[in-house]
């Protein structure tokens, strides 16, 4: 399912459960899309994780762009 839908429909349980309490299956259905929330978010964080490179301040000389880099750092970081 994706994302956005999965969002909506949170969003929409949560505003039915101010107005009522949510019947079993309802509440079933929204700690499923909670599960399916959390890991899409687990992995976006791990993705960017995965993307960060550590720089050894010792060789801070060794300035570094990917193809493509528009950071505009002037040379003044490491990616």
């Amino acid at each position: 399912m994706e994302l956005n839908k999965v969002i909506a429909r949170l969003n929409e349980l949560y505003h039915q459960s101010k107005i009522s309490p949510l019947s079993e299956v309802e509440l079933e259905e929204r700690d499923r899309l909670r599960r399916i929330y959390l890991d899409a978010i687990r992995g976006q964080v791990k993705a960017q994780l995965d993307r960060i490179k550590i720089v050894d301040p010792e060789n801070a000389d060794e300035h570094v762009h990917h193809e493509g880099c528009t950071c505009g750092c002037n040379d003044g970081h490491h990616h």
